[in-house]
């Protein structure tokens, strides 16, 4: 036996959160030999990669794609051998329905920026004066280029206040959940800034850096099958997966911790109940920023995250009947800072429509959160607002199935000042003995970045953690 594998059958790694970002984490640990325990306080793993049942169908409740030939997802999915299920999104166009009615998004653009504001898919929602006034950025002098930060400030200040509330923010604020004043620009669109320099205008940047867009990539039937197949490769590891097991307490056991679990719920029906007490060489937390800041409470004060935060969202999922939905894209946007939008799911994904009657519809609604609101008005909300974003009514009976889904967004890595705060909250975490921390409030609310961020986290722990490096270190083993 090598010296590394008696190290890695000595250590003990409880992982806190079965998310993507825990799923991951705990395979990590667990290739290299170490004994691994997952808890998940839900009764099933997933996360954002959860799923809903509508009737007979089941299908994603959140996440349900990411962009083609993203890294780590793609080789996670080649792993656990699902490559040849792999489908692109068809169709996939956003439509604004805003002050002006309903029409596609323009085409031409970065982050909603126009690389002509006289086209006229651009004039559709801004009018004329809205385009005369984007056309001054042409001949505005190029004094204060290339210091701009907030996206919102910059496309204000050089086209105007049409381009920024009409084509940017509802894009930013339905996508991210922030407002375009605080999305930093250079990380949210790389390299604008020094083609705005380049070219002296902001449309000549976004004509500069305009590239095609990446597909967008699912799998057959569902995204939620790549937690079933990682669940799989889980056990193949020897993980032990514990389901409706939230973690109550957490406290220090030398270099290590004591977890204090409230229930424990085995995935496999025969495996032995745990302790209520699990003893970890290295935890990871895997949770939401809320759950690790109340977990770590009394332990480790981690510094301020950037702000402002997402609001929380209520979206539910309609499975419709006997509608003729016109066409209003993949993705309907609504108006306002906290705008409604419908994604209709069955028009974007093949092998959904498969399994659909001819006149039957899957539809993804998202609202802001009320708090109060049940289950009934969620989906009635959902209902009223689908009807005015495709401008025809749906009937209530027109609902044969559907499901409410609350969940909490991420903030973007783009948000102004996340890097650096991230940065200051990682450096705390990594002078503690015995503890890593990931999740989309660290990493951004991208799929790929979250499963990216929570393998290389997990690769510099277990390092640590296998060879009893001092806290702080943070070479890869």
């Amino acid at each position: 036996m090598t010296d590394l594998a008696a190290r890695a059958q000595q250590k003990h790694v409880v992982v806190v959160g079965g998310g993507i970002a825990g799923i991951v984490a705990a395979l990590e640990c667990a290739r290299l030999g170490l004994r691994v325990t997952l808890l998940e306080a839900a009764g099933h793993l997933g996360g954002s990669l959860d799923r809903v049942q509508l009737g007979d169908l089941t299908v994603d409740a959140a996440a349900e794609a990411f962009p083609d030939g993203a890294p780590t997802l793609s080789a996670l999915i080649e792993e656990v051998g699902l490559s040849g299920e792999l489908e692109p999104a068809r169709g996939d166009v956003t439509w604004l329905v805003g002050a002006n009615g309903a029409a596609p998004a323009p085409t031409d653009t970065v982050l909603g920026i126009p690389a002509n504001p006289w086209a006229a898919d651009v004039r559709r929602h801004i009018d004329t004066r809205g385009s005369w006034r984007a056309y001054l950025d042409r001949v505005r002098p190029p004094l204060t280029i290339g210091h701009r930060h907030s996206l919102g400030e910059l496309v204000e200040s050089r086209m105007g206040e049409r381009v920024r509330d009409r084509l940017v923010a509802p894009y930013v604020l339905a996508v991210h959940g922030v407002a375009p004043e605080f999305v930093d620009v250079d990380v949210a669109a790389s390299g604008l800034n020094a083609a705005l320099t380049r070219t002296g205008s902001l449309s000549g940047a976004v004509s500069l850096i305009l590239r095609e867009p990446r597909r967008r990539m699912s799998l057959r039937g569902g995204l939620f099958r790549l937690v079933d197949a990682l669940s799989a490769r889980l056990r193949d590891y020897d993980v032990d997966v514990r389901v409706a097991a939230p973690v109550a307490s957490l406290a220090r056991a030398g270099a290590g911790w004591t977890v204090g679990v409230d229930a424990a719920i085995p995935t496999e029906p025969d495996a032995a109940s745990p302790p209520a007490g699990l003893t970890a060489d290295l935890l990871v937390l895997a949770v939401d920023e809320e759950t690790a800041r109340s977990l770590l409470r009394g332990h480790v004060e981690l510094p301020e995250s950037a702000g402002p935060r997402p609001a929380p969202l209520e979206s539910a999922m309609l499975r419709v009947t006997g509608v003729d939905l016109p066409d209003r894209g993949a993705l309907a946007i609504g108006a306002g800072t906290d705008p409604a939008t419908v994604r209709t799911v069955s028009r974007t994904w093949a092998g959904l429509a498969a399994s659909l009657a001819a006149d039957e519809h899957v539809l993804r609604v998202t609202l802001p959160s009320r708090p109060g609101d049940d289950d009934r008005v969620v989906v009635e909300r959902a209902r009223v607002a689908a009807s005015a974003l495709f401008g025809v009514e749906l009937p209530p009976q027109a609902v044969t199935a559907s499901a409410r889904v609350a969940y909490r967004r991420a903030a973007p890595n783009s948000l102004l000042g996340h890097s650096e705060a991230t940065e200051r909250i990682r450096a705390v975490v990594r002078r503690e003995p015995g503890l890593a921390v990931v999740g989309g409030w660290l990493s951004g609310n991208s799929l790929e970045r979250v499963a990216a961020d929570a393998r290389d986290e997990a690769d510099a722990a277990r390092h640590r953690t296998l060879w009893d490096a001092p806290a702080g270190e943070n070479d890869p083993a």
